[in-house]
This record gives structure tokens, sequence and C-alpha cells, in this order.
């Protein structure tokens, strides 16, 4: 294919989707404009290796610089759009340069929620989700530096991890009852909270961070009780939102993110959309996603690729994501929360947790606990997702009975 394809974003999904078009085919120009100065990387490592000293930033990029060069894919970084023009069909650069597409995929991602408190804006605080983010951060976890983490999710949660490794004394504070509270089931979450709890990792929830204070940088963080934990720096993840700034402005269908069919076309014929920044409706869970996952990010881009180049194409795929933490592996495959029961099942050092509905099907399953104990029965599990089998408790919880074939548990053979 001849025509222009034109990518916002050079991030995970749209830096695959620039690979997937070249290696599917699209022969015409490609054009992938980002705002960060490094070509697209994997962000994963950044809150694991990255801040243990285990990888560098450089080592986490997909492609080098030359790669795109050989490959003919024009690569623009440290740009932002600032409009997407429907009807001259091209995007329009902080620079004023504009920049024709015959098909335009955003794949702008996700952003950081801000920390809407005053003091947010002191040197020592930092949000997390870039390289830059990474290398900063690193700069502050030395052995005895107080770190106060404001958010446990997945990214704080990370870096709690990562700090402890290095000698430092970490504080999470919290405003619900648990951490991942969105994606875990209780009982998941506290197997989480304790292996944290045991490894040094102070946890403070059901409070509120009020202000951030300090003169020259950053000396405490005040709770909404008055409460102040001093420290020496703070990290926070408290949410993402997508970025659809430029869908809103172009007129295309936005909420919570900018609204796909299945093939991932927005309501514009001629514009996709991929990766943490799109909304599809599932017929899986009869209901709209929008998921922030590698997985998530890698299989749009593939799909995407596709879709531009014409084929026929389908998206709703089983979600699946993961979280390394210490030697400890979180890995979940399905919505677990939409279960009413999640029972626990040991999986030699690790635990699987199934997450069932009322009448017995499988809506989630969680594995924790080290890779090699967790990661076979996960993936042999995700299959039973997928078949809607009705699933027996008591035969589940009988660790007798091989994780082997689904119809060992299935209702019928109880009775």
């Amino acid at each position: 294919m001849d025509a222009r394809a034109v990518i916002v974003g050079a991030g995970h999904s749209g830096g695959k989707a620039a690979q997937a078009l070249r290696k599917r085919g699209w022969t015409g120009p490609i054009t992938l404009v980002g705002d960060e100065s490094q070509p697209p990387y994997d962000r994963p490592p950044l809150s694991k290796a990255v801040l243990l000293g285990k990888k560098s930033v450089g080592s986490c990029l997909f492609r080098p610089d030359e790669w795109y060069r050989e490959q003919s894919i024009d690569l623009i970084l440290e740009r932002k759009v600032t409009a997407i023009d429907r009807q001259r069909k091209c995007i329009v650069l902080d620079d004023e340069q504009c920049i024709s597409y015959d098909c335009l995929l955003i794949a702008t991602g996700a952003e950081p929620n801000p920390l809407p408190i005053p003091g947010a804006n002191l040197p020592g605080v930092s949000a997390f989700r870039t390289a830059d983010d990474a290398t900063r951060v690193s700069s502050y976890l030395n052995p005895g530096t107080q770190v106060v983490i404001v958010g446990a999710g997945f990214i704080g949660l990370e870096v709690a991890a990562a700090a402890v490794e290095k000698g430092c004394v970490v504080t999470v504070l919290e405003m619900a009852s648990a951490p991942l509270g969105r994606v875990l089931p209780k009982i998941v979450a506290s197997a989480l909270t304790e292996i944290h709890s045991q490894r040094g990792v102070m946890f403070r929830f059901g409070v509120s961070v009020a202000e951030i204070e300090g003169i020259e940088r950053v000396e405490a963080v005040r709770l909404a009780t008055g409460e102040r934990v001093s420290c020496d720096h703070v990290v926070y993840g408290v949410g993402a939102r997508p970025r659809t700034f430029l869908a809103e402005e172009a007129g295309l269908h936005v909420s919570n993110g900018i609204r796909v069919d299945s093939s991932l076309r927005t309501t514009d014929p001629d514009i996709y959309a991929c990766g943490d920044v799109c909304s599809y409706y599932s017929a899986r869970y009869k209901q709209d996603l929008r998921l922030e996952s590698w997985k998530n990010a890698e299989d749009q881009a593939d799909l995407a690729a596709r879709s531009m180049l014409g084929h026929e194409t389908s998206y709703d795929e089983l979600p699946w994501f993961w979280s390394n933490q210490y030697e400890v592996a979180l890995q979940v495959a399905g919505l677990p929360t939409l279960g009413s029961i999640t029972i626990s099942r040991p999986a030699g050092r690790g635990v699987l947790f199934f997450s069932l509905d009322e009448s017995g099907v499988l809506m989630g399953v969680c594995g924790l606990g080290p890779i090699p104990d967790i990661a076979v029965p996960v993936r042999l599990l995700k299959a039973w997702i997928d078949s809607g089998v009705h699933l027996c408790v008591d035969r589940l919880t009988d660790v007798t009975i091989p994780l082997t074939d689904a119809r060992n548990f299935e209702l019928a053979a109880a009775s």
C-alpha cells in the first residue's frame, strides 16, 4: 500500500504499530511523531530493572534510531501534535508544520493524573511514567532515604519494592482501604500487602494527602488529619487519564478514551486508535473497556496495523497483565473484580486466586508468587475463562485434583 500512514504517539503501542505496518506490507510513507526525546521503548522495566540499576533506559528501546531510517519510517521526536485537521487530512505540529495522511493512527496513551494539592511542584516530588521520570526517581533511591509514595496502584507498589530493595525507608499513603482496588479482589490485595509489609514497607490506608510541605524542596507530607509524615522524596501515582485532547478537538467520539469499533476505527473511517487511549465495547464482558497494560498495547498495535491495511479484524482479547515486585510476580487474567466470590489454591510456592460469578463461571484468575510456580497455571486458566465453563468451588479448593482439565472441576462432575 503506497498511501501515507501517520502515527501520533511514539510510545509502546505507536512504536509497535509502525513496526507492524512495515512487517505486514505497508509500502508507503510512515511518519511516527512523539513528544519524548527517546524512540519507542518498553515501559515495564522502568519501575523495576531501571530503578534497581539493572538496566539502562537505552537498553529498553524497542529499536535504535538507525532501524527507523532503514525501514523508511520518519521518526519525529520532541514534537507535540497540536491539532488534527480532518478536512485537510493532516496533523499540525507545535512548530506549525503540517503532515498529511491517508490513514491516521492515534496512539497518544495516557498521562498521570496530577496531584492537585499545594507543594506538588516542589523539587523532590515526581510522578512516574516516562523514562525521564525513571531516571529522576532512580537518583532519589539511596540507602536510608525516606520516600513517601502517594497511591498504592501498580506504579506505587513497584516503586515501593524497588525503593526498599535499595535500602530506602518507604511509606505508602492510599485513600482506599487496600491497594489496587479497581483490579484485585480484597483477598488478593491483602496477600500482596503482606508481602510488602514483611519487607518493611509501611502502609497507611484510608488517608488523604492535604499538602506537601517544604521550602526549597520537599520536607514532609501533611495528611488531611493534620498529621505530618517526614520524607526526603515523594513519588505519586494516583491513576492516569487517556490523552484524548486531539481527538476531542477534532470532533471524534470520546468517552473514557477515544471510542473505536472492533477494528479499532474511530468515528472517522480514516482514523484509528490503539493502546491506553482507546475505549471499545467488549462483547465478552458486555461493557465498554479501556485497558492500560503491556499486552493490550502490543495486541492492539498489531490489529490496528492490519486494519489500516484493509484486513478484516476484530478485537476483544482476554485482558492479561502482570507486575513483578521483589522476587514475586502478580499475574492477572480476565477481570477478577467482576466475580462475586474469590477462592485460593496453593500453586507450588505461590497461590492462585479464582474469581467466579454466582453461577460458577470463572471471571478472572490471579497468580501470586515466583514466576515458575504461577505462569503455567495462569496460562492454562486463561482458556478456562474463555470456555465459560461452570466450576465447582469445592473441587477447585481440592488440591488432590490436578489443574489439567476444566472438566474435572465442572459442576456436573461434582454431582
